[in-house]
């Protein structure tokens, strides 16, 4: 059976009835078909009242480890920094040039755990104060003096003997969450030369380019072109969702998912009119019963038997078109572009949830299974199969791209006869040449960089073409090393599971001669975020392992431990 379902027409039986109540609000009396119904899902935002980057704050944020990583970082630490302001607090054009400068050299976030984030937050306001004061060279040198003092103390703590003689220094190390490039203002990586400040005293205090507050107007410019040059990916959003399946969904009405599938409550929010309130009702029902027919369960076991709650135009989060939010448990798609996202976000409720059943749902936290060790509940077959599926995840045989610079810088290691002849024996094909080398030397990221920067002063050298970039082999996947590229949010471990399991179940769909554009879409593509090829076809067969366990296992048939497990607001 085929269906083709439009967000805005798609009942042309029923099209006045509907559209009559495009603008009434939620609560008014007069919807059909977006209203709430089941628990009331209180707002995930409510832990907000508390004042920003608090402990009270910092406590509740961690309820929710993807909102956490999101709210703490630089931008949002400094989102008042401004050079005017400087200015008008006394600060002279050099001087505030050298704090930019210092500002730049700060991470923009943390490593991606609770404590780190803390010490982030702690050294970034000890920092702002220590720099508030650095209105003239002369002042700023002295918090430079301050500075070098604190980060060297951090250092210390780092080595296990001098700590131990000395455990006043463990106070310093919250210092060091403000990245490599920070500590090496004051630690330089050789261990030789000067430290990485005495340039900041060059461009701030002895060249022009920090004179009269020229630089203030320019760096605005350079944020804006910087902001174009951002690499984006955004979901392709289905216009009309189609449906290959026979599998009846049962629901007609937002009631039916709560009867059909267990879901704790359903939300809408005020602004999702009954025409889109409907598409959403009948979309998800399909999906959740496309989606419980591929994986072998329960329909009650979809909402993990009453523990999840959904959301349609409710709980929006900044761009995102839909999300999953720990803290509460729920699902929240948005009116416009929540189509195809649902797979992702219920991968997500599920290694949050597994996670939580892995303790019995008394470990007092929110997390991810994947990024996180589980605990002694979890089946040890279900714990070795899902170690298993991450390692193909992230490890596999892909190739990091290196862009060859002009002018072409010299290698900085000699290599022995045998380097140079693979360059020979492969043709004075880089990339063959560097291929050829893994397993037969061990080698780091660094050297293999070099050795392909001395490939490429061979080929000048003989007269030959240098090419644009090359490749050096790795032990990581190219999905994993796609998502290292893409940033931060892409290679975090729950990213790579829920983006890794849509695309399973969307080939696992096609295997099945089904569609279901709403429950995915659009993973089959070289170019997105997404395994593919040889890579997918390992991570496929590491998700049917590992869900095979959990059948076996029977853990998502037990009613009892999931009806008796922790609710999250109780």
């Amino acid at each position: 059976m085929v269906e083709q379902l439009n967000l805005f027409d798609y009942f042309p039986n029923q099209s006045s009835e509907i559209n009559s109540t495009n603008d009434v609000m939620a609560g008014a009396g007069r919807k059909k078909y977006a209203y709430d119904c089941g628990e009331e899902l209180k707002g995930a935002r409510k832990h907000f009242s508390a004042a920003k980057f608090s402990k009270e704050w910092r406590e509740a944020i961690e309820m929710d480890p993807a909102q956490a990583f999101k709210l703490v970082c630089k931008d949002e630490l400094l989102s008042d920094f401004d050079p005017k302001r400087l200015r008008d607090d006394g600060f002279s054009s050099e001087a505030a040039y050298a704090v930019k400068l210092m500002w730049d050299r700060v991470c923009q976030r943390p490593d991606d755990n609770a404590q780190q984030r803390e010490y982030f937050i702690q050294a970034v306001n000890q920092l702002r104060t220590i720099l508030s004061e650095a209105r003239t060279e002369e002042m700023f040198r002295a918090a430079i003096d301050q500075l070098r003092q604190y980060i060297r103390n951090a250092f210390l703590s780092t080595l296990h003997y001098k700590a131990k003689s000395d455990t006043e220094l463990l106070e310093y190390r919250f210092w060091l969450s403000l990245g490599e490039r920070f500590i090496s203002l004051f630690i330089p990586k050789s261990g030789r030369g000067k430290p990485g400040y005495h340039k900041i005293f060059e461009r701030a205090f002895y060249s022009d380019e920090a004179k009269n507050w020229a630089w203030a107007e320019e760096r605005k410019r350079g944020e804006t072109k910087r902001s174009e040059n951002v690499e984006r990916w955004e979901r392709m959003v289905p216009e009309e969702v189609v449906r290959h399946s026979i599998e009846p969904s049962g629901v007609n009405k937002p009631e039916d998912l709560i009867n059909e599938y267990g879901f704790r409550g359903i939300q809408f929010g005020n602004w999702v009119e009954d025409a889109a309130g409907r598409y959403h009702v009948l979309c998800a029902g399909n999906a959740f019963a496309d989606l419980s027919s591929v994986l072998g369960l329960n329909r009650l076991s979809v909402s993990f038997y009453g523990l999840l709650g959904i959301a349609f135009g409710a709980r929006g989060s900044g761009s995102a078109a839909a999300h999953f939010e720990p803290a509460t448990n729920v699902i929240n798609l948005t009116k416009i572009n929540g189509g195809g996202a649902l797979c992702h976000e219920w991968a997500h409720a599920l290694d949050c949830n597994l996670y939580s059943y892995s303790h019995r749902f008394t470990n007092g936290k929110r997390a991810f299974l994947s990024g996180n060790e589980p605990g002694e509940f979890l089946p040890a077959e279900v714990s070795r199969a899902f170690k298993l599926l991450m390692k193909a995840i992230k490890s596999g045989k892909g190739f990091l791209r290196i862009a060859v610079t002009d002018p072409l810088p010299r290698p900085s290691g000699r290599y022995v006869d045998g380097v140079t002849k693979s360059l020979i024996d492969n043709g004075y094909d880089i990339n063959k040449a560097l291929a050829a080398l893994k397993g037969r030397y061990r080698i780091n990221q660094k050297t293999w960089k070099d050795i392909g920067i001395y490939y490429c002063n061979m080929l000048l050298e003989e007269g030959r073409e240098v090419p644009k970039e090359f490749l050096i082999p790795t032990d990581e996947s190219s999905f994993y090393l796609d998502a290292k590229r893409r940033g931060a949010y892409w290679k975090r471990d729950h990213e790579l599971f829920a983006r890794a399991f849509e695309a399973w179940i969307e080939d696992e769909l096609v295997d099945r001669g089904m569609t279901n554009s709403y429950l995915v879409s659009g993973t089959r593509c070289i170019d997105g975020p997404y395994p593919y090829g040889e890579e997918r076809l390992n991570i496929n067969q590491s998700f049917r392992n590992w869900w095979k366990s959990i059948l076996d296992s029977g853990i998502l048939s037990e009613i009892r431990l999931w009806k008796n497990g922790g609710h999250p607001h109780g």
